[in-house]
């Protein structure tokens, strides 16, 4: 497993924006992910990069977008280079599927000319210690930096970002664990996809026909039961159960026993007891 970068931001910009003057450390060159997507332009020397199964070398005057969960690695180089990594939840916020599309100005393209020239007045802006409004402006071209990659930049986004030595199914298993680990808690769409290295509508298609169901499908059934679990075996109240076990109401459990097991809980219940019999709760056909 690649190794997962957190990236913590400065609390007045949308971006951590990082001015680098050292050759390629150990844990930089290691490969690895984070939920952001990253600029990077190279004002001195030279930078190897691996970017998915991509090679790319970058030398003064260039630059290169790493999209989110893009597995990436410094690989060697001596250069001054200006790196941005935009907040996932800032940019969310304009675009909520941002991240089922790729970001890149085309080599020789008027979007990458715009682009680089950002950069460099961000870099400019970044080395000025001394202006005390400099946030202001560094707000403004960061702005303009992301209206330009959403709106004149996008690109479908790869099947996978991977490379060949992960599949469908090991996000499947993924999304399968977190909720199996989580289901007490919201589940939302967001946290699935930051498990997900594939396109999360190619996981979530590929879930359903391996499992029948949705992602929240499943994870519903997943409280149902461990909610049935407490309530039969247990002897926890019924209501009780059912917020223990993530529901927010009674009628919700209700309606999930319904679906999955074909009966109230309160007659699932009956049913156990005068059957005297554990077995799995399983719908019968």
């Amino acid at each position: 497993m690649f190794k997962h970068e957190t990236i913590q931001y400065d609390s007045i910009l949308p971006a951590k924006i990082t001015l680098s003057d050292s050759s390629v450390d150990r844990c930089r060159g290691e490969p690895h992910w984070h939920e952001e997507m990253q600029l990077i332009y190279v004002d001195e020397g030279s930078l190897s990069l691996t970017v998915g199964n991509r090679s790319a070398e970058l030398h003064a005057g260039d630059m290169q977008v790493i999209n989110s969960c893009e597995v990436h690695a410094y690989n060697r180089g001596d250069a001054q280079y200006l790196s941005v990594h935009f907040s996932r939840v800032f940019v969310r916020s304009f675009f909520d599927s941002a991240e089922s599309f790729g970001y890149m100005p085309a080599e020789g393209s008027q979007e990458r000319r715009e682009m680089v020239l950002l950069m460099q007045k961000l870099l400019a802006v970044e080395r000025n210690t001394f202006d005390e409004y400099s946030a202001l402006v560094k707000y403004a071209l960061l702005l303009k930096m992301l209206r330009l990659l959403l709106t004149r930049c996008r690109t479908e986004k790869p099947v996978s970002v991977y490379g060949t030595d992960r599949s469908l199914d090991d996000d499947v298993t993924a999304v399968k664990q977190y909720i199996e680990s989580n289901y007490r808690q919201k589940i939302t769409t967001a946290d699935l996809e930051k498990l997900m290295h594939f396109k999360p509508t190619y996981v979530m298609t590929h879930f359903k026909k391996q499992t029948g169901m949705t992602i929240m499908s499943y994870a519903i059934r997943e409280r149902a039961r461990h909610a049935l679990d407490d309530y039969i075996t247990h002897d926890v109240p019924v209501c009780e159960a059912a917020l223990k076990n993530g529901f927010c109401h009674y009628n919700h459990f209700t309606k999930a026993c319904h679906k999955y097991y074909g009966a109230s809980p309160t007659e699932i219940k009956k049913q156990k007891r005068a059957a005297s019999v554990s077995t799995p709760l399983v719908r019968s056909a």
